[in-house]
């Protein structure tokens, strides 16, 4: 057994990052603070924009042919999945899964209209009937979503509970494991990234939050 670095600082930082995003803009929307939601939200797709890159071009256990099994080879190598390290199995689906739906709140966010003062970027592009579903969508997926946070919320204190390693490595990145040490990048990319997308998104639309403030 020997201590390995698992994750490196940009999955930690991104998961962490999202998840305090999650809870402001829950609480944002629940209050009516929508220029503060829109801006959560914002930041939100730049980390997670650059996620899906980083999933391409990242360290090893960040990139989606590390931890991705079709459904046939998890069925056929479920021991492996279950033993391997990093998000392998069912939890690299739930990962994956999750991150689509973020996706997919945050591109109906931008269709829709709270019918008072403040529009979504895309709203007047659409039909009447792409905002009345992307509203509906936006408000149900994000019940979606809390669901599948507490199923994941649920499994990580499981392997707290099994004392297996799997929760601390999230927090420092490190795991005491029989396993070859994965390649690791730097993350000052991933941060690049981020600050690419949130520049392009201050471009696109801050000026008009500025003038809602």
């Amino acid at each position: 057994m020997k201590v390995i670095q698992l994750w490196d600082k940009a999955i930690r930082f991104y998961h962490w990052s999202q998840l305090l995003l999650l809870a402001g803009l829950w609480f944002t929307a629940d209050q009516g603070y929508l220029v503060v939601h829109q801006v959560l939200a914002y930041s939100l797709a730049a980390l997670l924009i650059s996620r899906f890159v980083w999933g391409f071009v990242g360290s090893e256990t960040a990139r989606f042919s590390h931890f991705l099994q079709s459904p046939f080879q998890l069925v056929r190598m479920w021991n492996k999945a279950k033993h391997g390290i990093g998000h392998k199995g069912l939890s690299g689906y739930m990962s994956l899964t999750l991150m689509t739906l973020i996706l997919l709140q945050f591109i109906s966010g931008l269709m829709t209209t709270d019918d008072v003062m403040t529009e979504g970027p895309l709203y007047a592009s659409v039909s009447s009937d792409w905002s009345s579903f992307a509203s509906w969508f936006h408000h149900n997926n994000f019940d979606l979503l809390l669901i599948l946070i507490a199923v994941h919320v649920v499994a990580a204190l499981f392997h707290g509970q099994k004392k297996d390693g799997v929760l601390g490595a999230m927090l420092h990145g490190k795991l005491e494991t029989d396993a070859q040490q994965p390649a690791i990048k730097s993350s000052r990319w991933y941060l690049l990234l981020v600050l690419v997308f949130a520049g392009v998104f201050a471009l696109w639309q801050g000026m008009s939050l500025y003038q809602q403030w």
